[in-house]
């Protein structure tokens, strides 16, 4: 008996040392999940909006969209699939405008092909490629750093044209060198057009890259000016102006847009601002309201009034010109030998851009000539070309001698101004 007890025990106490044993060999084998971000904001970042409506009344809102993430493939690290390997939580099916539903693949690196592979994204839709985005450089081939991972994807109207745009946020590490071990964020801002296809634009990317410490997609939109009532807005018609017999509709519309500014002022966080002027951009009755920024990363806005109630167009940073009663503006600025002309044109209340050039040291790395002087690239459309030939371009749409200067600081007015030169405006 006293046998049977004894081995009765040492069974028991063998089956608990192997659960033990089993327990820590399973703990052991599992990988907890790194946690890279560094805040909130970036895991909501990752997110994306496919809801129009939202991203016109907050663009910095990144909601889950109704079809999250895909999850197709090996958990461990994508399929393998053309131009690299699939990454499942970069990979959106969503709603893009124009072209509807399709799905946003982001792949790693082809290492087959070369260790310094970058990063590839596609747009799919019905199970083919669309388009293959441009990468930073034309062979996808990155000489000097390491593709870590892709930080965040986002596609905002951050210029307010109607088609969705993409901004997409990878982390790299120095292959070589004194820093190698550490990383850094790269954005790449994608601007989509009418046909449904997306141009990388290096001159406001290279910018933003340049001027941007944490790149989020929170401070890239922004240093682009979005965010500071980029989004169209309906303005409340005057309750009294309507109830009023009015045979002059031209009188009515001018009503319009005055109870319209003057809302629009009256609930205006006028910390940011140094002042405001009324300009004439195109040719009819009602001016366009300008709202200087107080430094250059706040930039400028153009308020305008159309059928639709008021627009709202934001500039980057603080220069701009524009020709009188022309119809056009010329946003000419950058920083840190990178510089861009964007052209809008004002049709029915509202600036469209018609045309983009760039200029400076637009190429990574960058290029010096014999006499150690910095190499400009000129860029117009997405078209390489010589310093005079770009001028030509820009000549073609834009007549800089026509043009005046978008404010005169000493001439700007203060909120409570502006309200009452909009209030007893003889228009």
């Amino acid at each position: 008996m006293e046998h049977r007890i004894t081995r009765w025990r040492t069974t028991l106490f063998s089956i608990a040392l192997c659960s033990m044993l089993a327990g820590c060999g399973h703990e052991e084998g599992i990988q907890q999940p790194e946690n890279t971000d560094t805040s909130a904001e970036q895991q909501q970042e990752i997110n994306i909006n496919t809801q129009q409506e939202d991203r016109q009344q907050d663009p910095w809102q990144q909601d889950q969209p109704e079809g999250s993430p895909l999850n197709g493939g090996t958990a461990a690290g994508g399929t393998d699939s053309g131009d690299g390997r699939q990454i499942p939580d970069q990979t959106f099916e969503l709603d893009l405008a124009p072209l509807g539903r399709v799905t946003f693949v982001s792949y790693g690196p082809d290492m087959d092909r070369d260790p310094q592979s970058d990063v590839v994204f596609q747009i799919q839709k019905d199970g083919r490629v669309t388009q293959t985005l441009e990468g930073m450089y034309g062979d996808n081939i990155r000489a000097e750093e390491s593709f870590n991972r892709v930080e965040a994807v986002s596609f905002p109207d951050y210029n307010n044209d109607g088609y969705d745009d993409i901004i997409t946020i990878c982390s790299y590490t120095p292959a070589s060198g004194a820093e190698m071990g550490t990383g850094y964020s790269e954005a790449r801002i994608y601007s989509g057009n009418a046909q449904g296809s997306f141009t990388l634009q290096r001159g406001v990317t290279d910018a933003a890259n340049s001027a941007v410490a944490e790149k989020t997609v929170r401070s890239i939109l922004g240093f682009m000016g979005v965010g500071r009532g980029n989004a169209q807005t309906d303005a409340q018609p005057n309750a009294q102006a309507d109830a009023q017999p009015d045979t002059q509709s031209d009188t009515r519309a001018t009503s319009g847009w005055k109870q319209a500014y003057i809302d629009h002022l009256q609930q205006l966080d006028d910390n940011g601002w140094d002042g405001y002027s009324l300009i004439y951009i195109d040719d009819d009755t009602i001016p366009e309201l300008v709202k200087v920024g107080c430094c250059e990363a706040m930039g400028c806005s153009i308020v305008s009034y159309g059928d639709d109630g008021i627009n709202e167009t934001s500039l980057n940073r603080l220069y701009f010109s524009y020709i009188e009663r022309g119809g056009l503006l010329c946003n000419s600025e950058g920083n840190m030998d990178y510089y861009y002309d964007l052209v809008y044109r004002m049709e029915k209340g509202r600036l469209t851009q018609i045309a983009s050039g760039y200029r400076g040291a637009l190429d990574t790395p960058r290029e010096f000539d014999a006499n150690g002087n910095l190499v400009y690239v000129y860029e117009w459309e997405g078209v390489r070309m010589g310093e005079k030939e770009y001028e030509q371009a820009l000549d073609q749409v834009y007549d800089g001698d026509k043009a005046r200067r978008g404010y005169e600081r000493d001439m700007l007015m203060t909120r409570e101004e502006a309200i009452r030169s909009i209030e007893t405006h003889a228009q």
